[in-house]
Parts: C-alpha cells; sequence; structure tokens
C-alpha cells in the first residue's frame, strides 16, 4: 500500500525553530513528527512512501536517509507546489517505487498532524474510486466542509460567508473541519494531475475536491473512539 507525506510546509506558525529547520522535524514524544507519521503508516501495512519537500528539504532527505533510507522523496525546492501539485508532480514523475493501480488506496497524510485515531478504520470505510477525508464535525474552523447525508457538496469560509461552489444551498447541509488525513484511489491521483494542468504550478487539493465533488463521491470519515 501506498502513501504519501506533505513535508514541504515552511511551517511559519512554528518560528523560531523554522528559521533553521522544517516543520516536519519539529520534536515530539523524543522523535520528529515525520517519524511518527511514517511509523503510523507502517503500522496500517503501507510499504511505499513518498515524502515532499521544500523547506530546508537537505534536512528531511538526511533525516529519511539515516532512519527510513526507501522512503522515497519528491523534491519540490524549487517551487512549493501546494498539495493538489505536490500529489500531481508525484503521479506524473512516477514516484512510487511500485507502479500505481487504479483501484489501490493512496493515503495522504500531513507531516504536522499527530493523532491517536486509528487509520485502520478509515482504511476499512474507503471505497475504490472515492476520496475519504478525516473530518470532525465538533472543531470549529474558520473553513468548512458541507455534506449532505453521503458526501461532500461544498465549502464555506465562515468568516467571509464566500460558499463554493457558487449559489449552493447550505440549509440543511452538516459542516466539518478538514483533518489533514485523506485516502484516494489510485484514478483520484490521475484526476488530480489533469486538473493541475500540463504546467506544474501550485494548486490546493481543497480546491479539487470543491470543484469536483459533484462528480466523484468525496465521502466524511469521523471515527468514533481513538481507536476507531
Amino acid at each position: 500500500m501506498k502513501a504519501v507525506v506533505f513535508a514541504a510546509g515552511i511551517g511559519s506558525r512554528l518560528k523560531p525553530f523554522t528559521d533553521y529547520h522544517p516543520k516536519a522535524l519539529a520534536p515530539l514524544a523524543g522523535k520528529p513528527l515525520l517519524g511518527h507519521v511514517i511509523e503510523k503508516l507502517y503500522a496500517v501495512g503501507v510499504d511505499d512512501i513518498v515524502v515532499n519537500v521544500h523547506h530546508f528539504p537537505s534536512q528531511i532527505i538526511n533525516y529519511l536517509y539515516d532512519n527510513y533510507s526507501h522512503v522515497g522523496v519528491s523534491d519540490e525546492s524549487e517551487l512549493l507546489l501546494d498539495t493538489a501539485g505536490g500529489i500531481a508532480k508525484i503521479y506524473r514523475e512516477k514516484a512510487f517505487r511500485t507502479p500505481l493501480l487504479p483501484t489501490e488506496p493512496v493515503i495522504i497524510h500531513n507531516a504536522d498532524i499527530y493523532t491517536d485515531f486509528s487509520l485502520c478504520g478509515m482504511l476499512e470505510s474507503h471505497r475504490e474510486g472515492r476520496a475519504t477525508l478525516l473530518v470532525d464535525p465538533a472543531r470549529k474552523s474558520s473553513r468548512e466542509l458541507l455534506f449532505d447525508e453521503k458526501k461532500m457538496i461544498g465549502w464555506r469560509n465562515v468568516k467571509t460567508g464566500l460558499v463554493r461552489p457558487s449559489g449552493l444551498e447550505t440549509a440543511g447541509l452538516h459542516s466539518a473541519a478538514f483533518g489533514g488525513v485523506h485516502i484516494m484511489s489510485g484514478d483520484i491521483l490521475a484526476a488530480v494531475d489533469e486538473y493541475v494542468g500540463a504546467e506544474l504550478a501550485p494548486c490546493s487539493i481543497m480546491d479539487f475536491y470543491i470543484d469536483s465533488c459533484a462528480k466523484i463521491d468525496i465521502v466524511p470519515f469521523t471515527p468514533v473512539s481513538p481507536y476507531r
């Protein structure tokens, strides 16, 4: 099974640490955040991981070489591509060690997300041809994902009142905050690559989800306990 770990972020909110180090190497309980994420992915059977890098990339590359030498790297040193752009680069450059199958689930995990929820439960809920998003209906956020009883319908900026898609009627919809972990099938990665366009440029995965939710099933997952 495959995974992408987003470790390219600059981490301005973690200054002064990120003036000299990448956010993904911030220490927590005696180990960098990135190490916690990689080992959580290993624990559920992931054996093909690509980590994207941009801010102090050599530090992450050296850390991976010293501790997880078989983990791949997608180098965004010249241009930070944001989340959809980063996925597109990994897809079109065939950065995984083994070929990506259209039905194969790929876990996408932010390096700065540290949680005790079970990835196994999320994997069990995932279905081919879909994207499954970790969400928390109870967490307050200025940007909310909007769902009907089955799947994502749109997005709302609470502060500005902006709703996407434009004109969406939000009455009766459920809102939730995105948790920085998602699973998509290989064919969805292909759709992300097409959405980004021929020339790799910075692009947000949330823009892809908002613009694609009418034609792709994007479903929520909320753990019922830390272990499920």
